[in-house]
């Protein structure tokens, strides 16, 4: 019988109000087990917008690069699907500013990434002639 995940996604003062997934990004196995669908609970009970699960760390690093610099791909791929369906927000673009190049470099599939929410931002400002409802204006 296995431990219950939850210890993982609980948000820890002593590691500076985070989880401990990020710190697991280097173990392809243990990131996608702890990821998994079935583990989807735990997620919930996070709050996302004051604690994520992936964020960047005072180095200006993420999880994302950790994995990434050690070749684990598939960390990767599992980070990203997870920041796609539980993180989905422009909010956390910035974890692939510095390393979206690299992801691509090392085969990474960042189709999904390119088309959800995290990249991709319609602002709407009516004044813009692309988006303005007022034809007469034009």
């Amino acid at each position: 019988m296995q431990p219950s995940p939850h210890v993982f996604f609980k948000v820890y003062l002593e590691l500076g109000i985070k989880s401990m997934v990020p710190y697991l990004a280097f173990d392809a196995r243990s990131l996608a087990h702890l990821l998994r669908p079935e583990n989807a609970d735990f997620f919930a009970k996070n709050s996302f917008d004051e604690f994520p699960v992936f964020y960047k760390n005072p180095d200006g690093g993420s999880a994302i690069d950790v994995a990434a610099e050690n070749n684990q791909i598939r960390s990767v791929n599992e980070m990203i699907k997870y920041i796609i369906h539980y993180q989905n927000s422009y909010k956390y673009a910035h974890l692939f500013k510095s390393n979206l190049i690299q992801l691509i470099r090392d085969e990474v599939d960042v189709t999904p990434l390119l088309n959800s929410k995290v990249l991709n931002y319609t602002f709407e400002y009516d004044e813009w002639t692309g988006s303005s409802t007022d034809l007469a204006k034009l």
